[in-house]
């Protein structure tokens, strides 16, 4: 039973390590341009053209072990790992709170994270390479931790 204890002790210094984030795509550019736009196939001309999208709003967890969890209720799970590492940590310590991450699914999907000032890029790019028909998309904007 006395061990019992130090083991909780261990066990939620890994819940306190993650972090909850709740993020959205909040650009406002130039000519009403949001933080969701891309491309998609053009049906009648076989063409991909330039297109804007629905911006999207997402819960993000910052793993105690460096990754990134991001909430999807598509997935039976009802989420999306994604795997990182963090940029020139190691020559560059200016660029310690940038996160670069890929999908586990390894299918054209990446979230490039900045810890310190919480923006984002969202950007999935396997349509136009994989299957010839999927949209192609890049999201940017803002988490702010719960």
């Amino acid at each position: 039973m006395k061990y019992l204890g130090f083991v909780l002790l261990v066990l939620s210094g890994y819940v306190i390590a993650e972090e909850v984030y709740y993020c959205s795509d909040n650009h406002n550019g130039a000519n009403g341009a949001n933080g969701a736009n891309g491309f998609y196939k053009n049906e009648k001309t076989g063409q991909y053209e330039q297109a804007g999208f629905t911006e999207k709003k997402f819960k993000m967890k910052l793993q105690g072990d460096g990754n990134i969890s991001i909430a999807n209720p598509d997935r039976l799970n009802g989420k999306d790992l994604y795997f990182c590492s963090t940029l020139f940590n190691d020559i560059l310590p200016k660029y310690k709170n940038m996160k670069s991450c890929v999908a586990e699914l390894h299918n054209g999907y990446y979230f490039n994270f900045n810890t310190g000032n919480g923006r984002y890029i969202f950007f999935r790019g396997h349509g136009y390479v994989f299957s010839d028909g999927d949209t192609v998309s890049t999201n940017i904007g803002t988490c702010t931790k719960f």
